[in-house]
């Protein structure tokens, strides 16, 4: 005996599934129209096709970056400021750092980037279920709300590799290289507000914008719940960054 309800004219058939917007859909929408791409990744999650792009930007990046740093400029005055370190171990360390900051950069690129999203995506999940508005998502949409939002920061990676391509960038770090940021413009005695400029990046903090919208209209997470989720890690990474300006 069919379970398919029945009508007059016999078995109604099944309403098709909703298609998830391709990586091309995913990556326009992002910066044209986020609450209609987050609303359709709502009905058909989809993250596979963007944290791959962003794993093959963020692994070119790492590569050219690793290639054409001078990693004696960016870390010797560091070092010479750590006063736990001798002065005749800074050259050793140096050149440790010479033949580890290239193979760490590409494991980082590989293995660090999924990591990272498996566990935001747990965070948003565990939080929507907590603060849901209506029903509780599922992880496949929590994990498209954690990788999906990264899209808009392809035209940065690209930026920052074409800039290594073109010109010396001396002991600068990926983070100071384009002109995306406070940092970039404007420059203090200060390490930590120095480095708080630089995380003032149009990039990152359109990132965060994204990342509330998707939390709120693909996860379906309530305002406080998506607040919540978008100004934690902010606040983390901030405190992160100033802690490790030194």
């Amino acid at each position: 005996m069919s379970d398919q309800p029945s009508s007059l004219y016999g078995s109604e058939p099944e309403a098709p599934r909703p298609q998830a917007p391709g990586l091309v859909d995913q990556i326009v929408g992002v910066f044209t129209a986020p609450v209609e791409l987050f609303q359709r990744l709502n009905k058909a999650p989809s993250w596979g096709w963007a944290l791959g792009t962003l794993l093959v930007a963020s692994l070119a990046l790492v590569v050219i970056w690793g290639l054409k740093v001078d990693v004696d400029e960016m870390l010797r005055p560091m070092l010479e400021r750590n006063p736990q370190i001798q002065s005749a171990q800074i050259d050793m360390v140096i050149e440790m750092q010479k033949k580890f900051i290239l193979p760490f950069g590409v494991l980082g690129a590989l293995f660090g980037t999924p990591a990272i999203m498996a566990l935001v995506g747990l965070f948003y999940w565990l939080m929507g279920k907590a603060l849901p508005e209506g029903e509780a998502p599922s992880y496949p949409q929590a994990l498209s709300a954690a990788v999906v939002p990264g899209l808009v920061k392809l035209p940065h990676l690209l930026l920052v590799a074409v800039i290594c391509l073109v010109r010396p960038i001396g002991g600068l770090t990926p983070d100071k290289i384009a002109p995306t940021s406070l940092g970039y413009f404007l420059h203090v005695e200060s390490l930590r507000i120095q480095a708080l400029l630089f995380a003032l990046d149009v990039f990152y903090l359109a990132e965060a914008v994204l990342a509330y919208l998707a939390l709120r209209y693909l996860v379906r997470m309530k305002t406080a719940g998506a607040l919540i989720c978008v100004l934690l890690p902010l606040v983390l990474s901030l405190g992160f960054r100033l802690l490790g300006a030194k």
